[in-house]
């Protein structure tokens, strides 16, 4: 969707949804367009495409104003990537520490040291930077001094180029380091565009997957996908057609709509969900997942909800389980144009719908179609930043309703069907060959959507059970916001370990531990089934953990979820955690991800290490 200009007044605003989709949507029946979002005031030059290096200029995405206000702080004092805890092993699994899956790169230990310490030097010099704005000096020595330093220890790690980089990633957004009067000129913005972009183009030299903040707000880790199943679900992706350039997601079949309207929106979103963890760019969710994509839209950029519904419809009859639909009608959280649809198609499949990006909290409920149940199979998505707090631009669900009947149930408020994920300049595919990065609800709408695909990959039944995966979904999310399920965050945080995870260790059903005597599996006599209490006992017991270990003890425990229900195994020792099992039939890789959860639920610490906000 190519972008217009539009005059209001005597200021001059972009917009990256559709003028024409604004200006002619109406409460009921308006034209559709991607979740791009609005700038929302004049347009300054560095608000176009933030990553120079990679696909050429892009004048189809800028960037949500409110959003640098928040992101530009913080890169100050936390770092998205590296900090003190490592965003993916730390104090997640004692056992990941002896299984790195980035271990195909010898350089990836030097990444951790070198981002540990350069993202700290950063934030000093950002906040320096900002004070000295702040009181409106004029002597920026000590700004160029730490930049230099910056660049110097830098050079240590990757040699000139970084350097070369720094100054080109500097120029690009305006910044002269041996000027004084264009350092005191630098906005927080130019200034967090700077070093974003700086990190991308370093870590893409090197040939290593990017870390990218947002796996460890939503707690992913690559180990996720690789013990999740080997046969990849079928993802339907309702989205603008691709050049074929997606080269970081093997598995992209275009299956229908419209083949002429080509857009870099569907390979970005298809690359959260599905990206290969290759040492190349992006990494998704679920890199196993086979893509069907169907273009609803047209060449203005636009698309009927007769196109919507034929897309949904044949991305449902393709066996696609599971459904991202990063569109809708601009100033709805959910519109009631999708009762028609939803109340029309089979619920065959899980819906996952991007919010919006008008900042708009809906306070319309919603009439369903007579004699039609509220969906259960819907999840809408919203976008939450860094901090963990709701994007600027982001919609929410209020105190909307769907009515059935004209009535109103608690249990049918959008809050109800609501979560949020990361979605703040996402690092994705450009559709060129090369990475960029994006913002909108848009974005965090493929990271639910591809731990699905995780979830019915590892759990084949949840495919024919879309109302129960979505509430595991939802249940297994990190509360944010108001104690509970709010109008703002709805259920809060996606979190992905805690979506392949027992829901409640209480409710489980404990099969006495299994040890291993040479390549026989053996039951432990002095061990019989055990309620969950039995098992927090045992495991409470001085010395057992170890006697565990020693004899490569599992565990297999079930949860029921709805009308199916979901089996773990679960390592109790280190030397189980790259093997597999044989349960009902089926191989599957040992969960060492839940041996940390099994114990915090033993011992009675926290079950989520998020931060919450309130």
């Amino acid at each position: 969707m190519r972008n217009r200009l539009l005059t209001a007044a005597a200021a001059v605003c972009l917009t990256i949804a559709s003028s024409a989709a604004i200006a002619q949507a109406t409460d009921q029946g308006g034209p559709i367009t991607p979740y791009y979002g609005t700038d929302g005031g004049p347009v300054d030059p560095f608000y176009g495409p933030i990553n120079p290096f990679y696909g050429g200029t892009n004048q189809n995405y800028g960037v949500i104003g409110p959003l640098w206000g928040d992101i530009s702080s913080f890169w100050g004092t936390v770092n998205p990537f590296y900090g003190s805890v490592d965003p993916f092993y730390g104090d997640t699994d004692p056992f990941w520490g002896t299984v790195n899956p980035f271990n195909v790169n010898p350089f990836r230990s030097t990444l951790y040291s070198y981002w540990s310490v350069a993202a700290p030097q950063w934030g000093a010099l950002n906040l320096e930077w900002n004070l000295l704005q702040q009181l409106g000096s004029k002597n920026y020595l000590e700004v160029q001094i730490q930049l230099a330093a910056l660049f110097a220890s830098a050079d240590l790690v990757w040699g000139p180029n970084a350097q070369t980089l720094g100054n080109q990633m500097l120029a690009k957004y305006g910044i002269d380091p041996k000027s004084q009067a264009s350092l005191a000129a630098a906005t927080p913005e130019m200034r967090s565009a700077f070093y974003l972009n700086w990190y991308d183009a370093l870590m893409t030299s090197i040939g290593v997957d990017d870390v990218d903040w947002w796996m460890a707000s939503a707690q992913w880790a690559p180990e996720l996908a690789l013990t999740n199943g080997t046969a990849g679900t079928r993802v339907g992706l309702l989205d603008a057609t691709t050049t074929g350039a997606d080269s970081d997601v093997k598995r992209f079949h275009f299956i229908g709509g419209y083949a002429g309207y080509v857009d870099d929106h569907g390979a970005a979103v298809g690359s959260l969900i599905a990206a290969q963890e290759d040492g190349t760019g992006v990494m998704g969710v679920a890199p196993k997942s086979v893509i069907g994509l169907y273009d609803p839209f047209d060449q203005t950029g636009t698309g009927s909800w007769q196109d919507v519904a034929a897309g949904i419809d044949k991305l449902d009859k393709k066996g696609n389980t599971v459904i991202n639909a990063s569109l809708g009608v601009p100033g709805w959280t959910l519109s009631a144009d999708w009762g028609p649809i939803l109340a029309s198609l089979s619920d065959n499949f899980v819906l996952v719908k991007a919010a919006g990006n008008e900042a708009v909290q809906q306070t319309t409920d919603i009439s369903w179609p007579s004699g039609a149940n509220a969906p259960d199979n819907l999840l809408i998505v919203g976008s939450a930043g860094p901090t963990n707090t709701i994007s600027d631009f982001s919609n929410t669900p209020g105190e909307a309703c769907i009515l059935i009947n004209n009535v109103c149930q608690e249990q049918n408020k959008l809050k109800y069907r609501f979560l949020v994920a990361p979605g703040e300049l996402m690092l994705v595919e450009d559709n060129h060959g090369g990475v960029t990065r994006m913002t909108g609800t848009s974005f965090a709408a493929p990271l639910v959507t591809g731990t699905i695909s995780l979830l019915q990959s590892r759990w084949p039944q949840l495919r024919s059970h879309p109302a129960e995966t979505v509430q595991i979904l939802l249940q297994s999310a990190t509360d944010l916001g108001a104690p509970g399920v709010d109008p703002v965050y709805g259920w809060g945080m996606l979190n992905v370990e805690a979506a392949q995870s027992p829901l409640n260790f209480d409710n489980l059903t404990v099969f006495q531990p299994f040890i291993f005597n040479g390549n026989k599996i053996q039951v432990d006599p002095q061990n019989p089934n055990w309620t969950p209490a039995e098992l927090k006992a045992a495991i409470q017991t001085p010395g057992q953990l170890a006697t565990w270990n020693n004899e490569q003890a599992f565990l297999v425990v079930y949860e029921n979820i709805g009308a199916t229900y979901r089996d773990f195994v679960i390592p109790l020792s280190s030397k189980l955690v790259t093997a597999s099992q044989n349960v009902n039939g089926s191989r599957h890789r040992f969960q060492a991800y839940i041996y940390q959860r099994l114990l915090n639920w033993a011992t009675g610490l926290p079950r989520h290490r998020h931060h919450h906000k309130r």
